[in-house]
């Protein structure tokens, strides 16, 4: 039982790491890091959530503390933080079907601009720490942690609070990683598929935050879906694994058709 409710929660944390927000956030993070540190800019991802992990870990432990207090109004918390979680998942699409139209090279997020521009401008790798403590903030993210913590730790008091905490995190953690690894990849890359690569990297980001609104409108206006969120979880990060293994293989293949062309055979005199 303990084994399948550390699952559960570490899935709902690479969905949670899947979140189109996210994704936007680390993509501009780890495209300006790119100039100062190339090597360092792939953990990015691991840096941002690192630093969102820490307020995931300061919501689990309030819970623990509150116990039965806080499980009294879970309900509502969880409701509330959903519909909060759709708007802003319409709103990320809206704004990156604009970017897809004007042509855009990187996703729209709507949490990064509550970030001070001398954050969202800079540099440095490990600025992507307090935006991620930043984006821990939203009213969703809170809601969702609460709610986990109270269904998986209840019974358990602080220790089992602190132990959804960890498992959430170490999900969200592994997903944006794969994140900034995947932007690290398309900054690099200079061939002449970046455009379509690109195109097709924000019209994935849409699409998820499109069917992940859907699909919490759809159960909160009372349809009972045939799979739970466990499914859910896995289903969007393996089709958000698949577009990373699809982006990789689309660069990797024209790198490698580069080389081998530049390769001069040497004869011997």
């Amino acid at each position: 039982m303990i084994g399948t409710a550390a699952f559960t929660v570490f899935a709902l944390g690479l969905r949670h790491g899947a979140d189109p927000d996210h994704l936007a956030a680390i993509d501009n993070v780890t495209r300006n890091a790119y100039v100062r540190s190339p090597r360092l800019s792939r953990f990015v991802g691991t840096f941002f959530a690192g630093g969102h992990s820490v307020m995931v870990l300061a919501i689990s432990v309030l819970v623990g503390l509150l116990g039965a207090r806080f499980s009294q109004h879970g309900a509502l918390i969880e409701t509330i933080g959903t519909w909060i979680s759709i708007a802003v998942l319409l709103l990320v699409a809206v704004l990156n079907v604009h970017a897809l139209r004007s042509g855009e090279v990187r996703p729209a997020s709507y949490r990064s601009t509550f970030v001070p521009r001398a954050w969202r401008q800079s540099t440095n790798a490990l600025l992507a720490i307090p935006i991620g403590l930043l984006f821990g903030f939203g009213f969703e993210t809170s809601s969702q942690i609460a709610a986990y913590a109270v269904v998986f730790g209840a019974d358990a008091g602080l220790w089992g609070a602190l132990a959804v905490g960890g498992a959430f995190s170490a999900g969200m953690i592994a997903t944006d990683t794969f994140d900034s690894l995947l932007v690290h990849r398309l900054v690099s890359y200079r061939g002449a598929r970046l455009p379509s690569v690109m195109r097709m990297w924000i019209g994935s980001v849409t699409a998820l935050a499109v069917l992940v609104a859907g699909y919490e409108g759809a159960q909160l206006c009372g349809w009972q879906p045939p799979f739970g969120d466990l499914a859910v979880s896995l289903i969007l990060v393996g089709a958000l694994l698949a577009v990373f293994a699809l982006v990789l293989v689309r660069t990797r293949s024209h790198a490698a058709a580069l080389e081998a062309v530049s390769v001069v055979p040497v004869t011997p005199s």
